[in-house]
């Protein structure tokens, strides 16, 4: 039943909540805790879809972009939001552009090849402000594990970042697609 009143909800473009323990964490946790530092004024969403719709919200007054390159999705995005994939955020957006992106649930879920996840996360550092947050979200579990973050060279230009009150780099959820969150932070130097 759960089901079928999320598929047509998508049917129509209205929100939707994906009922996992990985999205309660993001939507209750995660983005929150990034949406009370006052550094974080320009926040770019990569993938939309129904559950992903009232994101925005959570950043209230402040500049949400999303991007994804399936041109139906926009009605699921912001009203910045760019019909494209992530690794050509350069036509869009300047160098430096962003504060944090959020990049959950792509990787394994479109960044397939590891030569398209290394070129979608080096424009990632490209268009993040010295000091910005990458949030990467990903499920470590076959075959969305393809490719490992730890196996991306665009990766290694970030430092891992201390998140949220317990000052964690890595969060690994025990549930049955083991999703993990990654946070890294571009270098100020």
């Amino acid at each position: 039943m759960r089901t079928v009143v999320l598929a047509a909800r998508r049917a129509l473009g209205l929100p939707a909540t994906l009922r996992t323990e990985d999205r309660r964490i993001l939507e209750q946790v995660i983005l929150p805790e990034y949406a009370r530092r006052p550094d974080i004024a320009r926040v770019l969403f990569v993938g939309c879809a129904s559950y992903t719709q009232r994101y925005g919200e959570t950043f209230g007054g402040r500049e949400y972009w999303t991007i994804d390159p399936v041109a139906h999705r926009r009605r699921y995005g912001s009203e910045r939001h760019i019909v494209d994939r992530l690794q050509n955020l350069g036509n869009h957006v300047p160098a430096g552009y962003f504060d944090l992106v959020v990049c959950n649930g792509v990787l394994g879920w479109g960044l397939n090849a590891p030569e398209d996840a290394d070129t979608a996360f080096a424009v990632c550092h490209t268009h993040l402000r010295a000091g910005g947050d990458l949030l990467l979200g990903w499920n470590d579990i076959a075959p969305r594990n393809r490719v490992l973050p730890e196996e991306i060279p665009a990766l290694r230009r970030f430092d891992m970042a201390l998140f949220g009150p317990s000052l964690i780099s890595r969060w690994a959820i025990n549930a049955p697609n083991r999703h993990v969150f990654n946070f890294y932070r571009k270098s100020i130097l």
